[in-house]
This record gives structure tokens, sequence and C-alpha cells, in this order.
């Protein structure tokens, strides 16, 4: 099985290939809470970069921001970090 890996916001995030998330204090992959992708800039309204190309090339998620669906709500992942707005970083792609 392949796994996403990333940092955002200093945390560790894992998400397998159906895009369940794992991460934020979780130590399961939530059924509820399913990776998007990311998109390159905070006015692009819309993931830009799937899951299935994040998987493919990791890379491309470098300086994204995250999207998501939790518990039925689309929503891209914002807040504040050192005062900038966080950005994904370290993406790579694991087997398990």
């Amino acid at each position: 099985m392949k796994i996403l890996c990333f940092q955002f916001r200093g945390g560790e995030y894992q998400v397998d290939e159906t895009g369940r998330i794992m991460g934020n204090g979780l130590t399961y992959f939530s059924d509820d809470w399913i990776f998007l992708g990311g998109s390159p800039h905070h006015w692009c309204r819309r993931v830009v970069i799937t899951r299935k190309q994040a998987f493919e090339m990791p890379g491309l998620l470098n300086g994204c921001l995250g999207w998501d669906v939790d518990h039925g709500v689309t929503r891209q992942w914002g807040g504040q970090y050192y005062g900038r707005l966080p950005r994904i970083t370290k993406a790579h792609v694991i087997e398990k």
C-alpha cells in the first residue's frame, strides 16, 4: 500500500490511496476526513493538484494549500503558521 506523507503547520500527515488522513493527533486513518489534493495559490478556489497526481508526483504538493472533505464539508486548509499562510512541505510517498 502506498502512503502519501507530508508536513503542514509543523505536523506530520499521512494519506492512504483512498484519501483517508491520519494526522493532527489521530492515530488511525479517518473515514470522515478525506484528502482531495492541493492548490498553489490561496485565491484558487478549487483543487489543482489532485490526490492521484500527488501520489504519482508528490513534489507537486510542496508549497500548496491542502483541500479536504471533513464530515461532508469541503474546505481549503488555512490559518496562520509563524505569521504566514501555511503550506504543504516535504511531500513524499512511502510503501507500507
